[in-house]
């Protein structure tokens, strides 16, 4: 068998079908219907009609029956009809128009209803994913670029393409937020290592944290800090309350004085003086003759409007007076 070499040739019918087919010429519709009216009016025969304009004749009598079942329609009332291509070209322009103010309108919409509910717009604010998706469409059907758009919606490019992929990835399903802490803490106790701290305290009470800690880190080759061990036992209640020694005070001393001088009481309080300031009095009382063996008062804050002059004496003297016990 002879092989060839080289593309598969076509039939020689084909190739001229395609050639016909990309040379065909095209009749705009005023001209069909010039051609057909003048075949309608019978001046010249439809061959030498269909030869003039450089058309078969089966294309004429097509355009004929067209143009006489379109006039068919209009006198029954059927207003309907395919438009040209002027009216498709108005059409679309005028459907972009629109497209453009419902975009227009549906974003001051939502920007609207942000600023009222004082909720949009905010860096670093968390969208939920109905959101997420509504603001996709926004930007998909705003006839504003992409920058504009997101800067009237208060989102960042960035935020957006990452919402944006993760929307082309997955789905809506793929826009719902995920939480922000780490699944595992990289410093934290395995819950075995938890259980056996627990277990040992529990075997022996009278350990410290610190001494169960400081144990713990020694036989088991596991270091734990003294405040892991705390908190832990503490959140377990393995945690006891010191015994705190409560003293209350009694009435009269167990061992009474029998003579002055075997015991002194001393009390200090602080006392002001109108235009002058504040005194530290400092008294000391025998406890059994009841006398006041020194007494001294001590200046603390002096007032300026007084300034270098002496402070008042409560009892008549500028000096400090002793009293000695009889």
């Amino acid at each position: 068998m002879k092989q060839i070499s080289g593309p598969a040739r076509k039939p020689a019918g084909a190739v001229i079908k395609n050639i016909r087919r990309a040379t065909r010429r095209q009749f705009s519709s005023e001209k069909t219907i010039r051609i057909v009216r003048e075949g309608r009016r019978s001046e010249d025969s439809i061959a030498e009609l269909c030869r003039r304009e450089g058309i078969a004749s089966s294309m004429y009598y097509g355009w004929s029956k067209e143009f006489l079942e379109a006039g068919k329609k209009r006198l029954a009332g059927d207003t309907t009809r395919a438009a040209t291509a002027d009216e498709v070209k108005d059409l679309r322009r005028e459907a972009g128009a629109l497209k453009e103010v419902v975009a227009d309108l549906v974003l001051e919409n939502r920007l609207l209803k942000k600023s009222m509910s004082g909720a949009g717009g905010r860096r670093g604010m968390r969208y939920p994913a109905p959101e997420k998706l509504e603001i996709i469409r926004l930007v998909e059907q705003s006839h504003l670029p992409v920058r504009a758009t997101l800067e009237k919606l208060g989102v960042t490019r960035a935020t957006f393409y990452r919402w944006y992929d993760a929307y082309q990835r997955g789905g809506p399903e793929a826009l719902a937020n995920r939480p922000s802490r780490p699944g595992r803490v990289w410093n934290r106790l395995p819950n075995e290592v938890r259980g056996q701290i627990v277990a040992r305290a529990l075997e022996q009470p009278e350990l410290s944290p610190r001494e169960l800690a400081v144990r713990f880190t020694d036989e088991r080759r596991y270091f734990v800090s003294k405040a892991t061990v705390y908190r832990l036992l503490k959140a377990q209640d393995l945690i006891t309350s010191p015994a705190y020694i409560v003293v209350k005070a009694a009435d009269e001393f167990r061992n009474k004085t029998t003579a002055p001088n075997q015991l002194w009481q001393t009390d200090f309080t602080y006392l002001k003086f109108d235009g002058w300031g504040w005194y530290y009095l400092s008294t000391v009382l025998d406890d059994f003759s009841r006398y006041m063996p020194h007494d001294c008062r001590t200046c603390l804050a002096r007032s300026s409007r007084r300034g270098a002059e002496g402070p008042p004496d409560a009892s008549g003297s500028e000096r400090c007076c002793a009293r000695r016990c009889s």
